[in-house]
């Protein structure tokens, strides 16, 4: 078809998008997925085509992210269009191809988030001839795992100014979501032979006073943390695991926590009145540990008045029509850890969570061409100053 200064080429992004989903990028750490050096190639090629140099940002062996810069008006804000290439694992009719039904692209990682990077990638183009913002392209690896691209990008001086993190948000501006906290408890006790039970001490029953805890105390505790657009917070127990036979009374059993985490929470103080609760449990011959958080992403929560929302929302109101306030969403992201980099940061992206790591994921051909068009209007917008 043909386009304007501000329409997406709805040819182009359909190929894109069928190309990109078709690729797998399973996160190797998880279930020995193949990573994302395929989707890289594809990323960098289509950078090549648009005419934006692509460049490659080393993280681990074999994995990368793909960087390209599209430089703006002088004195104008470097804001980075960043979204992941890895995806969950396989399932269900979310394989590694992509089909089209109707006006929707399926297949794994086709909301979450390859339909983001092909926005990004046609945003980009459509800024070709206008002025706009200084705009850092940055498609990373490992978001499902370790967010370790991103990571990787925000140790290299980029001069990033503002960032918009694609994820998928049915085309609203996010600008709050959960923190994630994740740690294990474990109880420990005695094995004995399972004919004999009076000589060991059962870790797994040790486990059960731990999770009368969580359900009975920590968890109603938490949900009178309130945010406006996040609700609570929220604790789950969302793996167990103990014993080594059916005839040995087991000597060790452990859990797994997901916490997310409400902006302005004090996780530190939270740890240690959880460390004090849980050293109050008597249960004989049963040691009880909480193990240090092994993983952590910190919350998001952007002042809608800041200038980055204000600037998405007139974008918004210019292609989309609509006048509606930013929002919160439930997951994390990338996000986290620009914020933690001191980087004002939003979450917008075509596709819905209902859809992500299910095993029907998919996405609108049309939103992910709106998408664009949105970013492409920011870029100008945070040149113009019309924001402001």
């Amino acid at each position: 078809m043909t386009t304007t200064s501000k329409g997406a080429d709805r040819q182009s992004v359909e190929k894109l998008l069928v190309e990109l989903v078709g690729i797998p990028s399973v996160n190797p750490s998880l279930d020995g997925g193949s990573g994302e050096a395929g989707l890289a190639d594809a990323v960098a090629a289509q950078l090549t085509v648009i005419g934006v140099p692509p460049t490659r940002q080393a993280v681990q062996e074999g994995r990368g992210n793909v960087v390209a810069r599209l430089e703006g008006a002088p004195g104008t804000p470097v804001v980075v269009f960043e979204a992941h290439m890895d995806t969950v694992v396989l399932s269900g009719d979310a394989q590694a191809r992509a089909l089209r039904r109707g006006t929707r692209i399926h297949g794994r990682g086709a909301c979450d988030t390859k339909g983001a990077i092909v926005a990004m990638l046609e945003a980009l183009r459509l800024l070709r001839g206008r002025q706009h913002a200084t705009v850092l392209f940055a498609a990373t690896i490992d978001e499902e795992y370790g967010c370790l691209g991103v990571k990787r990008l925000v140790r290299d001086d980029h001069g990033i100014d503002l960032a918009v993190v694609g994820e998928p948000t049915q085309l609203r501006t996010a600008i709050a979501h959960k923190g994630v906290l994740r740690f294990r408890i474990r109880t420990e006790g005695t094995p004995a032979h399972g004919s004999r039970p009076e000589l060991g001490a059962n870790a797994i029953y040790g486990m059960g006073p731990v999770l009368d805890l969580l359900q009975t105390e920590v968890i109603p505790q938490l949900r009178r943390v309130t945010h406006p657009l996040l609700g609570s917070p929220s604790l789950s127990v969302t793996t167990i695991r103990g014993g080594a036979a059916e005839n040995i009374i087991p000597d060790r059993c452990s859990i797994g926590i997901d916490r997310r985490v409400n902006p302005g929470e004090d996780v530190e103080a939270w740890l240690s009145e959880l460390d004090q609760a849980l050293g109050e449990i008597r249960v004989a011959g049963i040691e009880i540990v909480r193990e240090e958080p092994w993983y952590r992403i910190a919350p998001l929560d952007t002042p809608p008045d800041h200038r980055l929302p204000r600037a998405m929302q007139d974008a918004r109101r210019e292609i989309l029509g609509l006048d509606d306030t930013p929002i919160g969403v439930t997951y994390g992201s990338d996000a986290s850890v620009l914020v933690e980099a001191g980087v004002p940061t939003i979450v917008f992206g075509p596709g819905s969570i209902a859809q992500a790591h299910g095993d029907d994921e998919w996405v609108e051909i049309e939103d992910v061409a709106r998408a664009a068009e949105v970013l492409a209007e920011l870029a100008v917008r945070l040149a113009s100053g019309r924001d402001l």
